[in-house]
């Protein structure tokens, strides 16, 4: 069997029962075809014809060896020899060898540590297999950067003469060369935190560096992969926590240091808004009592990681306002942020959006997706494609989603138009209710929990106090509010008086006054009922005005073929339930009219600001009857 090292070594994995007791055990040595195999109940006698199978041998090698079969042989037989010898763990080396995209180079799951998916384990075949991985990291370490072979050398094997020999010797073999000094790797690390993390918190480590070992090794081997789709494997921030934590300081923490060029440039909102959408400046409007932006001040205290509730009316750019914070963290500590969202045309449009900038870490998994395409989906958070996660509250029941979640480091908690999580909202969804108990289940207490953000056009003092006190009980969250208000200088607000059959011919002639035919933009017509928003298509269509419907009734293609016509301006009028609009981006809707009165001032004032995104001039006319009242009261 061809072997990565000079002296023979044993390759050794454990099988337990359900009472933690050990039931099979395999061996093989690196200098031998025959292995060892048993399965019984006199394992006490059986350990010891492993131990002198190991006799000779140079290390012990395994998959999880470390945390798991050494504390398991160590509690039932102390006194085997093989304890003595220094161990290779390939788990551990793994995140090393492999940083980019950990889960693609491991032929088992990362969660357990172990070599092979299924129920059923044989543990000789496990050893051979650790072996082939092994082999396999020392053919990839053979061909890394000689600087972090020099600081992983050092950080390592802080016990070269003992436990940590066998490692020494293999970096030694990799390297060329013994293990380095102090001044050496310390000079090595600084050299690779340059321009690369907070130079500030990067002077604070390197007076300590000697005690984080393997922690920031592993911090220093995800650094050289930054910026892409990569993550760090759950199992790392289970069994070294420090490495979370040493990522999150260097890379997104702010420093107060004016000299720090990477903060300067990562953690400045202004730069940041620049360097994903090309945007100059944030939106003047609304402004905070400061002066700044109001956009630009929840922007800086998401990145600050506070927690924040942001009321922006419709159109001013709410979705920047977590999106920005959003592919910060992704490309900085390649952390995930999940956006509750209601609805699935929202979040489609966010998706879109995205793309349409090049962006493509931004998924969604919700009811309406293919088994294919939601597996498609689940399988990006898991690997680390994913920096933005959409999802309805309903979706956190979901085993699989949960499951993937449960792998990947979260950033942040948005939740978008949040008024549907208070009870006095317009739009009350119960659902949203479980979204903090859900956060809560994944809390550490360690310090570092990610920040919550919720955001949305319209919120009385009701809706914030409950917003607030659910933060409170729920999360011991206080969230800091910014209240841009629901005003909307662009828009003007017209209440005509007709009767339900007047109502088509005044929709028309609106339509003809705001949007005549040679100008450019669209129109919504917002109805009480699904069979309103088809009577009112079909006569504008009697008309000849390209319009079309769209509520809750229609299939799924159906709806998504409506909204790619409007948006596109094949269609320039949309009869619609309220189903319609919300997330929709077409910046360019210079009309708004309300057929029928809608339910309360909270969705009017919604509704109504879904026109004059671009801040152009926009009109929105309510056409008021005595049957409205009694309409909304029925129904």
């Amino acid at each position: 069997m061809r072997s990565a090292s000079e002296s023979a070594y044993i390759s050794v994995d454990l099988e337990t029962d359900r009472n933690g007791n050990i039931r099979a055990y395999g061996a093989v040595r690196s200098d031998a075809e025959a292995g060892q195999h048993y399965e019984g109940p006199r394992m006490a006698d059986a350990l010891d014809r492993l131990d002198e199978f190991a006799e000779g041998a140079s290390f012990i090698l395994g998959h999880n060896l470390i945390k798991f079969d050494l504390p398991l042989l160590r509690a039932i037989r102390p006194d085997l020899r093989l304890l003595r010898l220094p161990a290779v763990d390939t788990l551990r080396l793994s995140p090393l060898a492999f940083p980019k995209n950990p889960y693609h180079h491991l032929v088992k799951h990362y969660q357990d540590g172990s070599l092979r998916q299924g129920k059923i384990n044989d543990p000789e075949l496990d050893t051979r297999l650790a072996i082939e991985v092994f082999e396999d990291q020392h053919e990839k370490l053979s061909s890394a950067d000689p600087d972090l072979l020099i600081a992983w050398h050092w950080l390592c094997t802080a016990d070269p003469e003992g436990m940590d020999r066998a490692l020494d010797g293999l970096f030694c073999k990799l390297r060329r060369a013994v293990r380095p000094s102090n001044d050496e790797a310390r000079e090595v690390i600084t050299r690779r935190l340059q321009g690369t993390a907070c130079e500030k918190y990067s002077l604070e480590i390197m007076e300590r560096a000697d005690e984080l070992g393997w922690n920031l090794s592993y911090a220093l081997a995800w650094l050289s992969v930054s910026g892409s789709n990569s993550v760090i494997p759950p199992w790392v921030l289970h069994q070294f926590p420090d490495v979370g934590t040493l990522v999150q300081r260097l890379r997104d923490t702010a420093c107060n240091d004016p000299g720090c060029s990477w903060c300067r440039t990562y953690q400045d909102a202004k730069k940041e808004l620049k360097r994903w959408f090309r945007f100059e400046n944030f939106r003047p409007e609304p402004v905070c009592g400061d002066g700044r932006p109001m956009q630009q001040a929840i922007v800086e205290e998401a990145l600050a990681r506070r927690d924040v509730l942001g009321i922006l009316p419709t159109g001013t750019g709410k979705s920047l306002c977590y999106q920005i914070p959003a592919l910060s963290r992704y490309y900085k500590t390649g952390a995930l942020t999940v956006v509750i969202s209601p609805l699935v045309a929202l979040m489609a449009d966010q998706v879109t959006g995205l793309e349409k900038r090049g962006i493509s870490c931004c998924v969604t998994v919700n009811g309406l997706l293919s088994m294919p395409e939601r597996s498609k989906a689940i399988e990006q958070v898991r690997l680390g494609d994913a920096g933005i996660l959409l999802i309805s509250p309903e979706q956190l029941r979901s085993r699989s989603l949960i499951s993937a979640l449960g792998q990947r480091v979260v950033g942040a908690w948005v939740l978008d138009e949040a008024h549907c999580l208070s009870r006095w909202g317009h739009d009350f969804r119960p659902d949203y209710r479980y979204v903090g108990r859900f956060i809560k289940k994944t809390k550490t207490g360690n310090g570092s929990d990610p920040p919550v953000l919720c955001l949305t056009a319209t919120a009385k003092q009701a809706v914030i106090d409950d917003l607030r006190h659910y933060f409170q009980d729920e999360l011991d969250v206080e969230l800091l509010v910014f209240n841009g208000g629901a005003e909307r200088e662009n828009l003007s607000f017209d209440v005509i008086q007709t009767t339900d059959a007047e109502k088509f011919t005044t929709s028309q002639k609106l339509l003809e006054r705001y949007l005549p035919s040679h100008a450019t933009g669209g129109a919504f017509i917002y109805c009480a009922t699904r069979r309103r928003a088809e009577e009112v298509s079909e006569f504008l269509q009697l008309k000849e005005v390209p319009a079309g419907h769209f509520h809750a009734g229609l299939p799924p293609e159906t709806k998504k073929e409506v909204q790619r016509r409007f948006i596109g301006g094949e269609l320039r009028a949309i009869a619609a339930t309220n189903a319609f609009g919300m997330g929709i981006d077409k910046p360019d809707v210079r009309l708004v009219i309300h057929a029928d009165i809608p339910g309360s001032l909270e969705n009017y004032l919604q509704e109504a600001g879904r026109a004059g995104r671009d801040r152009k001039p926009a009109h929105c006319v309510l056409l008021y009857s005595t049957e409205d009242v009694e309409r909304q009261f029925g129904m």
